[in-house]
């Protein structure tokens, strides 16, 4: 019998629930005593109604069973005769399943994890001479959403659970042996990186690193007996050994990777009995040249810089992905995928992927990959995260999914009476995107989509159609709160974008009416705060990735709107770039030096930045007198953005340059709090020039903490303040 097979031989019915009352009983046997009462919880917690259970089989009833003889742990098995319904799982997770699915089938499902949907009919009966063998469509499924900490959620669309699956999880070659335990006294075992020994990784050719790892796996493995997977993966770095013996295998097996998976490989193979799961991420991203992985050694390859606005089996730019896959294919028997599907820079700003996420999982089945790691926003519930986790959870089942039709079905069912604008909004969100042709990065920002599907023209569309959504469940609290989560959504969206316009249209900050200077625009910190307090009370407690929590977030807010009035009394100065910023970190040009609006710390919103480069920058200033030139540094280490050696500002007079003061930066030390750093000139030559030339010196090492091969250091500047 093939998988994924339905059978209805008679259009005839069994009647399972009429009139309030059940028309079958329930069966069970020992070994399915639990899933009956998973079962009986459900019909009880959605219909009120109690299922009668019965010791002994007979006619009009539910039969559950165990059955690994002729299933497999990840296939159920549902089929009728006139009278009964027989479920059948080859594991306790896979008859929940087929539990799931007879629920589905008449008109009750679990469509997020705090909510059912039950049609509206009483009457609710199931196909007689029914048969339905199936198993998913890939044989690991986790889901990285609030729906996974949630059991019956992850019950019922059989989802794995990485806690309870892995004796250790990720990055773990830091688990398996620590620097603070080993890097000081014995600085060989790590790799030699940059001409320098890194606790970052390992000297994978040192013997005694191999024996510190086979031990300190040994011991994870028997103190997690029931375990199926152990992680063995490189940390969260670029950093690889460099030193004669490693490079040797690198040159054999592939640059940057090859002594990688000879270490693993090997590894693997003093534990046979066991499954070691291995990161094919940043520089490992490639499978080794001439290498074949040994059978328990899985790999879930984590292509993270991908176009997420189209399906990466279509687009043209990922043709480097599709290449890489194949390889892999090739290489191991047991092939499985990282997929990032949310921004990762900004949860609750909306990125519409969700049209790729059928085509993105039916070639992923065809191209042989066996698991999926789905990586939302864990715990925190992000823009359209209920939707998301919805398809996806059903895809990683069966990927044949009729995506529009599946999109209206979740949209009806879970936003009601205002599903037809939610519907509209979530149409017109996609659509701008792709006719936008739009770059989707897993670290954007809403400044980044300014010009595209996040224009203020596009936003303003937006809040209209949330409007009539508001309006059709006004009266409805529970409906109104879904809805709210998309008005927050805009809110934030706005609250962003409105830092990057400053004391321009659309900008958090307007003039006064009754004296010089700008402030902040009437009720928007109230907006801030109100959306502060909504996420509170969901119980979130960063807003990204390693971000700001609710509360910093308004504090930063506040900061911010403090900077309304920055040097009332500076002039006007005209500025030009006679080195071009990086293109990434451009977007004002000069005017964003000049527009009134200090930088924050978010690299991403009001900075100019020079990657690996010096700066030389024009300043004309036709109003003296003249006392103070300031300008504002960010120093962001984990994004290699450092202050840089110098900065010398010279006066033109006669086309010759006079040099006035030289200011020198520190060296930098490990710190990775952001923070912005402010020099100013105040010489008192500065009134004998009405023209001067800045020259910032980029810093030519990156410090060894943050070295790594093919990054330079990065200066960002903000506004230049003249007083």
């Amino acid at each position: 019998m093939m998988l994924n097979v339905t059978l209805t031989l008679s259009s005839q019915t069994i009647s399972i629930y009429n009139s309030n009352e059940f028309q079958v009983s329930l069966h069970h046997t020992k070994t399915t005593k639990q899933t009956s009462e998973d079962l009986t919880h459900y019909l009880t917690e959605v219909l009120g109604k109690t299922i009668e259970v019965s010791s002994e089989e007979k006619k009009h009833q539910i039969l559950l069973s165990i059955n690994t003889k002729t299933l497999n742990e990840i296939t159920f098995e549902i089929y009728s005769d006139e009278d009964n319904i027989r479920i059948s799982g080859g594991s306790q997770k896979a008859l929940q399943r087929g539990i799931a699915f007879f629920l589905e089938k008449i008109g009750i499902t679990k469509i997020t994890e705090k909510d059912w949907f039950l049609k509206s009919k009483e009457h609710r009966s199931f196909p007689s001479q029914f048969y339905k063998k199936s198993e998913p469509d890939f044989d690991y499924r986790y889901l990285y959403y609030p729906g996974n900490w949630d059991e019956k959620f992850r019950n019922w669309y059989q989802l794995d659970q990485i806690d309870r699956d892995f004796g250790v999880w990720g990055h773990s070659f830091y688990k398996l042996m620590p620097p603070k335990a080993y890097y000081e006294d014995q600085p060989e075992l790590f790799a030699l990186y940059e001409g320098k020994r890194n606790p970052g990784s390992i000297c994978y050719t040192n013997k005694k690193t191999k024996a510190i790892f086979k031990t300190e796996l040994g011991n994870i493995i028997q103190q997690n007996p029931n375990a199926e997977f152990f992680s063995v993966s490189q940390n969260d770095d670029t950093i690889y050994c460099q030193c004669h013996e490693c490079e040797q295998l690198n040159q054999k097996h592939g640059q940057k990777r090859g002594a990688h998976y000879v270490f693993i490989n090997e590894l693997a193979k003093q534990f046979p009995a066991n499954k070691l799961m291995t990161l094919a991420y940043l520089h490992t991203a490639k499978p080794p040249k001439d290498l074949h992985l040994v059978h328990n050694l899985y790999t879930m390859y984590c292509p993270i810089s991908l176009n997420r606005g189209r399906s990466f089996a279509e687009d043209p730019r990922s043709a480097r992905m599709r290449s890489i896959l194949k390889k892999w294919k090739e290489t191991t028997e047991n092939l499985f995928f990282w997929d990032y599907t949310v921004q990762f820079t900004d949860y609750f700003s909306a990125f519409p992927n969700i049209h790729t996420f059928q085509k993105n999982y039916d070639y992923l089945k065809s191209a042989g990959v066996k698991g999926v790691f789905s990586q939302g926003s864990a715990d925190i519930p992000s823009h359209f995260y209920e939707l998301r986790q919805y398809l996806l959870a059903n895809l990683m089942l069966n990927t044949e999914m009729n995506l529009d039709e599946e999109i209206k079905n979740f949209i009806d069912m879970y936003y009601g009476k205002a599903g037809e604008y939610v519907l509209t909004y979530y149409k017109l969100l996609t659509s701008n995107q792709i006719d936008s042709h739009s770059y989707l990065n897993i670290y954007d920002n809403p400044v980044e989509q300014i010009e595209t599907f996040l224009s203020p023209e596009r936003m303003a569309e937006y809040n209209q159609i949330i409007l009539k959504a508001e309006a059709a469940v006004s009266n409805d609290p529970v409906m109104s709160n879904r809805v709210k989560d998309l008005r927050f959504s805009l809110e934030y969206t706005f609250f962003q974008q409105s830092k990057y316009f400053g004391k321009d249209r659309h900008g958090m900050f307007v003039k006064k009416s009754s004296e010089e200077g700008y402030k902040i625009q009437p009720n928007l910190t109230k907006r801030v705060e109100d959306f502060k307090n909504y996420l509170n009370n969901k119980g979130v407690y960063e807003i990204a990735e390693m971000g700001l929590s609710p509360d910093a977030y308004f504090q930063n807010w506040t900061e911010i709107a403090s900077y309304a009035n920055i040097g009332p009394s500076a002039k006007e100065a005209e500025i030009r770039l006679l080195t071009s910023p990086s293109k990434s970190y451009n977007k004002k040009g000069a005017y964003g030096l000049t527009d009134g609006v200090r930088g924050y710390k978010d690299f991403n919103i009001n900075w100019l930045g020079w990657y690996g480069n010096d700066a030389e920058i024009q300043i004309v200033i036709e109003k003296t007198p003249l006392k103070n030139i300031r300008i504002n540094f960010l120093e962001d280490q984990r994004h290699w953005i450092f202050t840089p050696k110098e900065v010398t500002l010279f006066g033109v007079k006669d086309d010759q340059k006079i040099k006035i003061d030289t200011i020198n930066f520190p060296q930098p030390i490990e710190n990775y709090k952001i923070k912005i750093i402010s020099k100013t000139f105040n010489d008192q030559d500065l009134n004998n020039f009405s023209k001067f030339i800045l020259v910032i010196t980029n810093r030519k090492n990156l410090p060894s903490w943050r070295k790594r091969k093919n990054k330079q250091a990065m200066f960002m500047i903000d506004e230049i303040e003249i007083y």
